[in-house]
């Protein structure tokens, strides 16, 4: 009986005692929520998307997932790419262009140019220009689909997007996976910009900003840690388990202004990329059947998130397009550029058949899985040195003139 005592005890303590270790900046939940919407969306074969709310210890309330406007009747809906829900199952671009009779395009600039959109997302997405509300995801959860947005805009212009990954379990991040009754899901969303001339203007890669609003579940409060606005839970174990009650959330206030271009998001951390597999889009056709839009070789878009797929639940990324005219992004094809040896150890160099690519090249960036710089040089002269970054996975940047390509590099 005295050691039933003391095993209690210490299991009542346990949670006072990793509280007191949270050195962050969010307010920290606990537990499930309390639904307030039991489910935003019917669609045969797709999950339960609800809302709730839930009291932090700093008693302060949030809505979860996210605060979103899938309701807001004022908040247009994005044009269907592909959508199992409504039955609205392109078999390409140009088919879902050819369904549109222009009332779905959104005016930002009276003046400006028609930009066309196409965004895959897992799960939920809002996006703005210059603040203007574009389009908003049709399915808030699931089934899968991709959409289509049209604006009329003047370049430059910053494009701002609210992004949701959705959670059966509300205030744990979870949902329900098979045996797993507490399953982590994972997000990721990829989106390609092209002009009225079907020349790509922008994609989703490293490029773009990041921040992370809304992460659970939390097992551990010490794991969290923030440095700057890099809010990281790479330390976290993204394990799935068998109850959720004593899991954390950790949750931070939205910007007032985050969707306007004037918000200066310029200390916010680099989105990280992911690849297709990671993000698991290899099977789900709203996005294969448009791979000639999203994985197009001269201008591969690339799935960005924050710095944890799988644990950050609300993100909101930034970017702002160039008054620059032309493809500004991936103008080089995969093929055009060899990186050797890959893997490297001290160094690595680039070969290519056109030798003005690399004569021409203006800067060479390599990034860690979470976005971060790790080196940064302007001045190649047929050799990177590696011998001073540790053994991983990277993604090299190579930019030459206005153009740019993103590759895979592993340092061992």
């Amino acid at each position: 009986m005295k050691s039933m005592n003391k095993s209690f005890l210490l299991l009542m303590f346990l949670p006072i005692f990793s509280r007191a270790q949270y050195t962050g900046t969010a307010s920290v939940t606990r537990g499930l929520a309390t639904t307030v919407t039991t489910n935003l969306y019917t669609c045969a074969g797709g999950r339960i998307a609800g809302l709730g709310t839930i009291k932090a210890q700093d008693s302060t309330v949030w809505t979860v997932p996210a605060v979103v406007n899938f309701s807001n009747l004022s908040f247009p809906f994005a044009s269907d790419l592909h959508n199992p829900c409504n039955g609205n199952n392109y078999a390409n671009s140009t088919a879902a262009l050819a369904a549109l009779n222009g009332s779905d395009i959104v005016t930002v600039d009276a003046s400006g140019e028609v930009i066309t959109a196409y965004i895959f997302a897992d799960n939920y997405f809002e996006m703005y220009i210059n603040g203007t509300p574009v389009g908003k995801d049709n399915v808030p959860f699931t089934q899968f689909n991709s959409n289509i947005i049209r604006f009329k805009v003047n370049r430059p212009f910053t494009i701002a997007m609210l992004l949701v990954d959705w959670e059966e379990h509300l205030g744990l991040g979870s949902e329900v996976n098979g045996p797993s009754q507490y399953h982590n899901g994972d997000g990721g969303m990829v989106a390609v910009f092209k002009d009225a001339k079907n020349n790509t203007i922008a994609i989703t890669g490293n490029n773009w900003k990041a921040q992370t609003f809304y992460t659970s579940p939390i097992a551990d409060l010490t794991c969290p840690k923030e440095t700057g606005t890099m809010r990281s839970t790479s330390l976290c174990s993204t394990a799935d388990v068998s109850n959720g009650s004593l899991l954390y959330g950790l949750h931070w206030e939205r910007p007032n202004n985050w969707t306007k271009s004037s918000f200066d998001f310029s200390n916010w951390p680099a989105a990280s990329v992911y690849s297709n597999a990671t993000v698991g889009v290899d099977n789900k056709s709203a996005y294969t059947n448009f791979v000639n839009i999203f994985d197009d070789s001269a201008n591969d878009a690339q799935f960005i998130w924050s710095t944890n797929l799988i644990l950050d639940n609300e993100v909101i990324v930034r970017y702002t397009v160039p008054a620059s005219t032309g493809i500004i992004n991936n103008g080089l094809n995969r093929n055009e550029v060899i990186v050797y040896p890959n893997p490297a150890t001290k160094e690595f160099k680039l070969s290519s058949d056109e030798s003005t690519i690399i004569e021409n090249i203006s800067k060479i960036i390599i990034s860690n899985l979470f976005g971060e710089v790790v080196l940064e040089t302007d001045n190649y002269k047929g050799a990177v040195n590696t011998e001073n970054i540790s053994p991983g996975i990277y993604f090299l940047t190579i930019e030459t003139n206005r153009k740019q390509l993103i590759k895979k590099l592993i340092i061992e």
